[in-house]
């Protein structure tokens, strides 16, 4: 007799058959084989065994009073949920016109009786194993569809935050589990934050959401340390009933009725970048296949979850330097001057439209910006540059500018320049208009000059005999 594997010791039979002796002769032969066997004396019971547990495989007679095999295996076929299940007739009927009946209703095998219980066990397995095999291909196409979808929605996200709350809602709704959310570790994993993307299935979710914010410290055994520690997935079986420094919200969730949890981290160069947490409201054990499927989910995300994070990084450090360049006096710039002396924008500040008039989209979409240099002044600040390039000092200058609108400006630049490999210089400064200064300067030395004069009448109406001394030394 050969002996079931793993996975067929573990299926669930149901045998269906309204002869006693048959029944009990089913049943004794197959739970002796390692199989789980559940009995059925008629139609009708058979369908309600069904609606209680689904059987892996079904041994089904075809002639028994109300319901006939024919009818259980129809209804059994019309229903979404039980569709799936491999059914066998066994049965006394020999006709060819039976046979294809039973195959026309859905049946997978017809065994004639009186049979052979070696012959019922070769088919059983062969089934089951079949049966197995096609779930599977329909899992694993499930998740490479999971994949496809969460890659493509990681990638139109506008933040990091935002691709993880893709991933959980897209995992939660996949596996049917009730709740998902992300926590983020520091570098030695002792304090986590709680991520802004978040899943729930219910309204009533909310609550452990919101209080779950101020929690954000982690004991040694707490479990998202733990994951972080070791790097992998962990489970719990039952939070409800752990201890508060295993997982500090047992309480809370035991109140709103999550219990199974999972945590998933996502690794990015042997670093933890954050934790996946899932939990739904049945206590159940860790499934291995689940854990197989959603590890390689993570596996295939993380690079792209990093991306994410970094281009969400990056944009918050542009913000930052916008922001700072926008309360500078005048323009701050980059831009390359290449060997031929012509130069380039490569970044401009919001200072710039005060500057020249141009926007700095503007300002960058010009291939020479210093053409608006009066054309006496342009090879000079071309040699200054090269200059200052080849003595790798910094530079300030002044020099004037006509604006888009035609004014003339008086314009301070300060500047440091690099040498590229390839003879370019970048030119990295702020540009700021002196106009006022200097014209306040020339009103100032004008006025001077009036009440110098002033005062030089006034000494020479008042000291006629000694003017010019008087004169030149109040003033010095």
């Amino acid at each position: 007799m050969n002996n079931p594997s793993i996975l067929d010791a573990k299926s669930d039979i149901l045998v269906v058959d309204d002869t006693r002796e048959n029944l009990l002769l089913l049943a004794t032969m197959l739970s002796e084989s390692g199989y789980k066997v559940r009995k059925a004396i008629n139609g009708t019971l058979a369908l309600g065994a069904v609606e209680i547990a689904k059987p892996d495989l079904i041994l089904l007679d075809i002639n028994m009073p109300n319901i006939n095999g024919y009818e259980v295996c129809q209804r059994l076929k019309a229903d979404q949920q039980t569709s799936d299940i491999p059914i066998i007739f066994i049965s006394a009927l020999d006709e060819v016109l039976d046979k294809v009946k039973a195959f026309e209703v859905g049946g997978i095998d017809y065994i004639t009786k009186p049979f052979k219980m070696q012959e019922i066990l070769v088919r059983i397995k062969t089934h089951l194993t079949i049966s197995l095999q096609q779930k599977q291909l329909t899992k694993q196409n499930a998740w490479l569809q999971l994949l496809l979808t969460t890659t493509k929605a990681i990638g139109e996200a506008g933040d990091f935050h935002a691709a993880l709350e893709v991933t959980l809602t897209q995992v939660c709704e996949k596996i049917g589990w009730d709740f998902g959310e992300c926590w983020l570790p520091n570098s030695q994993a002792t304090v986590f934050e709680l991520g802004t993307g978040w899943y729930a299935s219910d309204q009533r979710f909310e609550e452990f959401r919101h209080k779950s914010k101020p929690m954000t410290f982690a004991t040694n055994r707490e479990f998202l340390r733990q994951i972080c520690l070791k790097q992998q997935s962990c489970w719990l079986t039952d939070v409800s009933v752990e201890p508060g420094d295993v997982f500090q919200r047992n309480q809370l969730a035991g109140e709103v009725g999550l219990k199974a949890c999972w945590g998933v981290p996502i690794l990015c160069a042997n670093q933890v970048l954050a934790v996946l947490m899932f939990l739904k409201q049945e206590a159940s054990e860790p499934e291995l296949q689940l854990f197989d499927l959603v590890n390689s989910l993570a596996i295939q995300l993380s690079s792209l979850i990093e991306r994410k994070r970094s281009e969400s990084a990056l944009h918050e450090t542009q913000q930052q330097f916008e922001a700072m360049t926008a309360n500078i006096p005048g323009c701050v710039y980059r831009g390359v001057v290449h060997t031929n002396g012509r130069m380039k924008l490569l970044y401009a500040s919001q200072g710039e439209y005060e500057l020249s008039g141009l926007h700095p989209q503007e300002a960058m979409a010009q291939q020479e910006p210093l053409e608006s240099l009066p054309a006496d002044r342009q090879a000079d600040f071309y040699e200054a540059l090269k200059a200052a390039a080849q003595a790798h000092k910094p530079i300030t200058q002044e020099y004037p500018i006509a604006s888009a609108t035609g004014e003339m400006k008086w314009v301070r630049n300060s500047a440091r320049y690099t040498l590229m490999d390839n003879g370019d210089v970048i030119v990295d400064g702020v540009a700021i208009d002196v106009s006022d200064c200097l014209r306040n300067s020339f009103t100032s030395g004008v006025a001077a000059e009036e009440r110098l004069r002033h005062l030089e009448h006034a000494i020479a109406h008042s000291a006629p005999t000694k003017p010019n001394t008087a004169s030149r030394t109040g003033i010095n």
